[in-house]
This record gives C-alpha cells, sequence and structure tokens, in this order.
C-alpha cells in the first residue's frame, strides 16, 4: 500500500481524535520532527542547531523527538492527522509517498534565492529531486568504502590496497592464513553473503563494479543484464575461493574485522569508532581507501530536511533548514556526529587531522549511487529478498547466476513493475 492511501486509511481511522487536532502555529515559532532529538552525538548537533536558530531568529522551535524505529509511524500519523511539523525529516526512500500524499513543499525558488546550492557538494540533492523540483535538502549520508588493516597486509607483504575487483581477490587469497589442518585462521577478507538485505547492496556494488545496476534508472529492472550476472559471478568467486567467512552475519563480520580476524572489509566509517573500542591497541593498524572499483560507491542520502506544505510558517521552516547547512553549523558537524555531511568543507582541517580516515567517504557522499531501485522505493521490502533469494541460489547452490538472476528478474516485473 502506497503512503497517500495509507494515510487516507488512516485519516478514516483517526478521525477527529482527541489530542490530533492541528495546533495553533504563532509566528515565531515552528515545530521541527527530529529523530533522536537527546541522543549523544548527532542529537548535540541538532540542539546546537536549534539554539542558534532561535538566538538569531527570535522564533522557537519546537522538536517532536521521536525515535529512529518510531520515526516512520510518527510520520505517518502526523501527516494522517494534519498535525505535521514544519520541518520535516524524511529521506530518498519515503520521497516519493510524501511527495504522492502532498506533504512537501518545493524549495527550488529558495534554493535560487538564497545560493543554497552553492554550500552542497555536488549531487547532493539529486535523490531528493523529483521531474526537477527540489523537495528536501540533505544533512547526513553515507557510503561504503575499502577499510583495511595495513599491519596485517606489511605481515603477508600487500603494498597497497587494491584498486579493482579483481585485485580485491587477488589480495584477499593472499592475505588468508590457514593452518595445516585446513582451518582458516585469519581470512583476507569480508563480504556480506548471510541472508539479509546487505547482501542486496553487496551484489549492487559488484554490479557498477563491472558496469551495471538492478534498473535503467527509469524504472525497468536489469538484473538480468551481463554486467549484474558479472557482478554475481565475482561474488561467487570470492565465495568459493575460501578467502572469506561464508554465512555469517554482517555483525558478526564486523566483529571478526575488529579483532584481526580479517584483513579487508567494505563498510562504512562507523566501523572505525568500533574498532577503536574492541582494539584499541591494534588501532593505528586500521586505515580507509577507496572502494575497489571505477564508478559510484553505494548509499546516500539517510537524513534530509524538508518543509511541510501545510506549514503556516514556511518561510521560517526554510530559514531552519538553510541555517543547518550554512557554514557556521557545518562546521559544527564533525565535532559532534560521525555521519558525513553534505556541506562544502564542512569538516575542518583540524577535524580531518583527527579522522584522516574519513576522506574516502567524504569524496563519495555527492555521487553515491541509491541503495533503492529508481522509481520503485516504496517496493525496498519486497525487492532486496527477491535479489538475496537469487544471490544465495549460486552462491550455496551452485544455480548459474544466469538463472537465478533471470528468475529473479521475472519475479520482480510480477511483483512490482510500473
Amino acid at each position: 500500500m502506497t503512503f497517500a492511501k495509507v494515510v487516507s486509511a488512516t485519516l478514516l481511522a483517526v478521525g477527529t481524535a482527541a489530542g490530533l487536532a492541528a495546533p495553533a502555529i504563532a509566528d515565531d515559532q515552528i515545530s521541527f520532527l527530529v529523530v533522536d532529538y537527546d541522543a549523544p552525538g548527532m542529537g548535540d548537533w541538532w540542539q546546537l542547531v536549534v539554539e542558534n536558530y532561535e538566538s538569531e531568529t527570535g522564533v522557537d522551535v519546537d522538536p517532536r523527538n521521536t525515535p529512529a524505529a518510531s520515526y516512520y509511524e510518527r510520520l505517518l500519523l502526523e501527516a494522517a492527522s494534519g498535525t505535521g511539523a514544519d520541518v520535516l525529516t524524511v529521506n530518498p526512500n519515503n520521497l516519493g509517498e510524501l511527495l504522492a500524499a502532498e506533504q512537501l513543499l518545493p524549495l527550488d525558488q529558495w534554493i535560487e534565492r538564497d545560493g543554497v546550492a552553492d554550500l552542497l557538494v555536488e549531487g547532493a540533492t539529486d535523490s531528493l529531486t523529483v521531474d526537477g523540483t527540489t523537495y528536501a535538502i540533505p544533512i547526513t549520508g553515507r557510503t561504503l568504502q575499502l577499510i583495511y588493516n595495513e599491519c596485517l597486509f606489511e605481515e603477508s607483504g600487500v603494498e597497497a590496497p587494491p584498486t579493482t575487483p579483481e585485485e580485491f581477490l587477488e589480495l584477499a587469497q593472499q592475505l588468508t592464513v590457514t593452518e595445516g589442518s585446513g582451518r582458516v585462521t585469519r581470512y583476507g577478507a569480508n563480504m556480506v553473503n548471510a541472508n539479509e538485505d546487505p547482501t542486496y547492496e553487496m551484489l549492487l556494488m559488484w554490479s557498477i563494479a563491472h558496469g551495471g545496476s538492478f534498473s535503467d534508472g527509469e524504472g525497468n529492472f536489469t538484473v538480468d543484464s551481463q554486467p549484474v550476472i558479472d557482478g554475481l559471478n565475482f561474488m561467487k568467486a570470492v565465495y568459493d575461493s575460501g578467502a572469506i567467512p561464508q554465512g555469517m552475519a554482517e555483525a558478526d563480520l564486523r566483529a571478526l574485522f575488529a579483532t584481526g580476524g580479517s584483513a579487508m572489509t567494505i563498510d562504512g566509517q562507523w566501523q572505525f569508532p568500533f574498532i577503536e573500542a574492541n582494539n584499541a591497541e591494534n588501532y593505528d593498524c586500521y586505515k580507509s581507501a577507496g572502494h575497489p572499483w571505477d564508478g559510484s560507491a553505494t548509499g546516500g542520502v539517510n537524513m534530509a530536511l524538508a518543509v511541510n506544505a501545510a506549514s503556516e510558517n514556511p518561510e521560517a521552516a526554510w530559514n531552519f533548514i538553510k541555517m543547518a547547512v550554512g557554514a557556521q553549523m557545518q562546521s559544527e558537524f564533525g565535532n559532534h556526529s560521525p555521519y558525513i555531511p553534505y556541506g562544502v568543507g564542512a569538516m575542518t582541517e583540524a577535524q580531518m587531522a583527527e579522522r584522516p580516515f574519513l576522506r574516502p567517504w567524504l569524496d563519495s557522499i555527492g555521487s553515491a549511487h541509491p541503495i533503492f531501485i529508481p522509481l520503485h522505493e516504496d517496493d525496498f521490502n519486497q525487492t532486496w529478498p527477491i535479489i538475496v533469494d537469487a544471490i544465495l541460489l549460486t552462491l550455496r547452490d551452485d544455480v548459474p547466476a544466469e538463472q537465478s538472476l533471470a528468475e529473479a528478474q521475472q519475479r520482480l516485473v510480477e511483483c512490482c513493475a510500473n
């Protein structure tokens, strides 16, 4: 069911229930639907933005704090009842649904008037633009990049991280350590291959590495195309090489890498604080590099701000967003949050000196390929299991990639064709 239909159904259910009537909003007040406002780190930065906005404008901000787990439900309920906040936290996955429910204001006239495009890295708003109109401004994002244990590289005589898929497989085999009994005591690399949605993104990465993707960008599925077949065959070669753990969940793979049980992984920058907490004595061994292929990384926006179409104070709501992406607040971002910001020069030289490992993520954030299939954002919970089923058929059951992906293509068309 689409967001617009769910909203209509919810409206019938909630009616004029007590407590859901839209409150009167003063000219000097706006509300803000925010995720984890009271959490350390990102929450501290949001609080700083609110304090500065209130101080500079005289407009009070009412933060409507919601945990990440209940964010979407809260967004839905407020939209259905007409009580939505003036400033909404959104992402590319729910943008289409919110537009179908007529919840968002176009931002282009403000972006042009205030020069906001110049404050953002190139490509920042691509996934938040529909039919040439931009509806949200990105605040944080993520990509996945190569992380490696330089100490283990030196021990194995490896001089540099891989830059191609072929080098990734070759080095993974070289870095693997096996006892005489055949038991692996150190894997050369991690590669997610369990029955979970990160395995979907792993195939997407190797498909991009081979020149393809899961769709043609116009809503047509292409998982049976040659680049995706090549990507899955590459995954199969890595899987069968003995250089990676088989069937281990993503969380366990992260722990294995952090404690020296594998030498390379493709993951987010959040891995570094995890390593520091779990393997502090060897923390300096861990380095980052760009993803080992030509083309984009996967990921993109995970938190953006939009103006509610029903806002009584849209200009004030926009000014709040403008402050959040302004140079002053962006220069504070790295002091509070481990996420990747979209502001130009958001990380100061001093901040980068403290966390030089962030460079590959900062360099890739504006050009990241979305994880969801374009024009099928609403279908993600249906599409990823279909693709993971195909991956596992090939990896575990030796079904040829052409066959498993052809079956997946048919299932995708049947369930989710536009």
